[in-house]
Parts: C-alpha cells; sequence; structure tokens
C-alpha cells in the first residue's frame, strides 16, 4: 500500500441530528501531519508472543463480519480487518447524503466504532476520476464527514475513528469503462486492534 500525506481526523463534535440522516454542516475535523495510513496500519504493534493470539482473535472478529454479509480481507500477518464497500451502496451520485441500504453495510461495524482504545477505525474513501482534483478531494472529505456523523448517532468514540479522502490516487482497475469506475468508487475500513485489546493478550498468552 502506498503512503499518504494527507489525514483527517475528527477532534470537535458540535452536530445537529435531524431524522432519520443527519447535518454534516456542522462536524469537525481537522488535518493532522506527520501521518500516513500505513502508519496507522501499522500501529500499535504487537510482540511475537502477543501475535499468534491476537491473530486467532481477529479470525473470530473477521468471521462475524463475513456472516454478516462483508467483504473482510485480512492484512498485517492476519492483525488488521479491510472491510471494502461499493460506495454506490452507501451514497448516491455526487451525493453526500448516506443511503437508506447503507445501513446494512455499516451497522456491523458500529460496535467497534464505540469501543475506545481496543480498536481503532480508518475509513478510506475512494472516488473514480471524473470531476476536478478539487472536486474529488471536496466530495470524499464531505463523504468522510457523513459517515463519522452516522456512527456518531450510535455513539461512536471520535478519538478512535480516522478518515481519509483517497479521491482516484488509487484505483484497483483502470477508469476505462462505467463498470470499472464503479469498482474504484469504494469504502475501506480497515479495523486495527488497539493498544486495550493488545494487553488484554497478556492473560491469554
Amino acid at each position: 500500500m502506498k503512503n499518504h500525506s494527507k489525514i483527517y481526523r475528527r477532534f470537535l463534535v458540535a452536530i445537529s441530528f435531524t431524522p432519520l440522516y443527519f447535518s454534516i454542516g456542522a462536524q469537525t475535523i481537522a488535518s493532522i501531519d506527520p501521518g500516513t495510513l500505513d502508519n496507522e496500519l501499522n500501529t500499535p504493534a504487537v510482540t511475537s508472543k502477543q501475535a499468534g493470539v491476537l491473530t486467532s482473535v481477529m479470525a473470530r472478529y473477521e468471521q462475524e463480519l463475513i456472516d454478516q454479509g462483508l467483504a473482510v480481507e485480512m492484512l498485517r500477518d492476519d492483525q488488521v480487518m479491510d472491510i471494502t464497500i461499493d460506495l454506490d451502496y452507501i451514497f448516491g451520485p455526487n451525493s453526500i447524503s448516506i443511503l437508506p441500504t447503507a445501513s446494512e453495510f455499516l451497522n456491523p461495524i458500529i460496535d467497534y466504532t464505540r469501543q475506545f482504545g481496543k480498536f481503532k477505525i480508518l475509513m478510506a474513501v475512494h472516488s473514480d476520476n471524473t470531476g476536478s482534483e478539487k472536486y474529488k478531494e471536496w466530495l470524499c472529505e464531505q463523504r468522510i464527514i457523513a459517515l463519522y456523523d452516522f456512527f456518531d448517532t450510535f455513539g461512536s468514540s471520535p478519538a478512535m475513528v480516522y478518515g481519509y479522502p483517497m479521491a482516484d490516487r488509487e484505483p484497483i482497475v483502470d477508469n476505462n469503462s462505467k463498470t470499472n469506475r464503479a469498482l474504484n468508487r469504494r469504502l475501506e475500513i480497515f479495523i486495527v486492534p488497539g493498544p486495550e485489546l493488545i494487553n488484554n493478550l497478556k492473560s491469554k498468552r
């Protein structure tokens, strides 16, 4: 995975909720530097003694998410979960409002966002190559804010949720057809074991 210089993290929460979905206007995010997605995926690190137990623990979480219909890939020696969701199920074309269909894919993640210290949630929003660079960046940033707000409605722990507006910098296929552009429009949610989970492994070795 490539390094990325731009990370967004929500520090202040001042949200006015509306029925069903919510206003994103009052959500506050701030740029933090230095930092990369790769660094966040690889921290906190685990010892060799903890690694085996952590792999078993994360395998159980992986299976739970698969049973709920999510596509999960394991990273970092099977310690980090990477959930990829077709962004067209989450947002309409050029929209920053979350669709009702999003609940099917986002609800299984809710509990992970509530457990401060146990997990770190990294959300990478990808676009296709349609539109200007400024517009693609803006669209991804606003969609991240909408996702923050969605999880806030269920009591997420903001300090452990990070957003990455990837725009079209990491296509998985060439943007040379309508079908391929749809594949590139995706949300990746990385669930990284946090310090609390790792520290608890000591009693399980």
